[in-house]
């Protein structure tokens, strides 16, 4: 495990902004251990999900669907996934700009739908106020490695090079990095799993 790690922190050292990679290569070091390799784009799903957000409609552009943080300007601004069949007469937006100006509207719903990895393709979407998701079961995550302060700046700076990455958080020095995607079917996570130890990354997946 200890070799494998290795591989992939020193697989983040190097310069992926200017080779523009996205994945994790074995390091020349790490003998025949080599790293996991990382998913290269955001993976699909194999059954409908449901997505909540901020959906938006910009001029001239398709709806989307905003998994992340919004930015609380006139019109609010966001960037998210392609929505497919998104009909704004059955889910009324809940504001929008003036009619005179290029037009925006938005509202927050939870969508349902299929996930071919970059479009959301709609099957049904409720206003958020009234949405009401039924508990899931969770279970307690495993306690961290024992990383150095260098060893988790290594493993965020992989981390950032996720697919489909919303989020990067970490409490204090006795928490996971808590990880936010677009959409995992798991394979992110074992990626994580194997690459850094089992409780190093939690990633939790906004289409579910």
């Amino acid at each position: 495990m200890r070799m494998v790690f290795a591989a992939v922190l020193a697989a983040a050292a190097l310069p992926l902004a200017a080779c523009g990679s996205s994945s994790s290569e074995p390091s020349p070091g790490a003998a025949s251990s080599q790293a996991v390799p990382m998913v290269t784009a955001v993976p699909a799903a194999t059954a409908p999900v449901t997505g909540l957000g901020t959906v938006i409609e910009k001029p001239d552009s398709p709806p989307e669907l905003c998994l992340g943080p919004v930015r609380e300007s006139w019109p609010v601004q966001c960037e998210g996934i392609a929505l497919s069949g998104w009909d704004w007469t059955a889910n009324p937006p809940d504001a929008q700009t003036d009619a005179g100006s290029p037009l925006t509207r938005w509202g927050v719903y939870a969508v349902d739908g299929t996930f071919d990895g970059a479009t959301l393709t709609v099957t049904g979407a409720v206003s958020l106020a009234l949405y009401d998701p039924m508990a899931e079961p969770s279970t307690p995550p495993a306690a961290p490695p024992d990383l150095s302060v260098a060893e988790w700046d290594a493993v965020e700076v992989a981390v950032r090079a996720v697919p489909g990455l919303i989020s990067i958080d970490r409490a204090d020095g006795a928490d996971p990095l808590k990880v936010t995607v677009v959409h995992d079917d798991g394979t992110i996570q074992q990626w994580a799993d194997q690459s850094f130890g089992s409780g190093a990354v939690v990633i939790t997946s906004a289409l579910r």
